[in-house]
């Protein structure tokens, strides 16, 4: 009788561990990485934001915007969540103000580099604003090490490429 109970508790168990987790794919014979993967939370990338020393501040919808470092360019992080409330996704985006004149040649640079770069995306909001996205997928984890190095580091570093090239077109 109580082996039959402990069989059952350890079935309950593994079931409920299979269903409350993402099913990673195992690799065999590959070693697991050390860096922390957190569940995907707007808690979780403000800490990451506290701890990287970045101030941000917090709109109606939750978002966050601040600004960076040597440009005091704005960048909004905006949280991408199903219906049921679970974060998806993370969209980094940055927005300039731009000489209406210029529209062509700015739609001609915007094509250029998408055709060019995988990511981030640059299009024409309107005749007088080039934006800059960036989306993050977090579904499977959160992981505060990339995100400082390979989306914010990298998002920041192409901000100011871009605005450099863009300088004469929007000033």
């Amino acid at each position: 009788m109580i082996m039959k109970k402990v069989v059952v508790s350890l079935m309950l168990a593994s079931l409920l561990g299979i269903h409350g987790q993402a099913n990673a794919m195992k690799l065999e014979g590959e070693e697991r990485a050390v860096s922390p993967v957190y569940k995907p939370t707007p808690s979780s990338v403000k800490k990451t934001m506290e701890k990287m020393g970045v101030s941000y501040t917090v709109d109606d919808d939750g978002d966050l915007r601040y600004e960076t470092e040597d440009e005091g360019w704005a960048v909004y992080i905006i949280f991408d969540e199903t219906r049921s409330g679970k974060l998806w996704n993370l969209q980094l985006i940055s927005q300039f103000g731009t000489k209406k004149s210029r529209y062509e040649e700015l739609v001609e640079y915007a094509n250029k580099w998408n055709a060019e770069k995988k990511y981030p995306k640059v299009f024409m909001v309107d005749r007088d604003s080039l934006r800059m996205e960036l989306n993050y997928p977090v579904q499977y984890g959160f992981n505060p090490d990339e995100f400082e190095d390979n989306v914010i580091g990298m998002f920041e570093r192409t901000l100011k490429k871009i605005g450099e090239e863009t300088d004469a077109m929007r000033r």
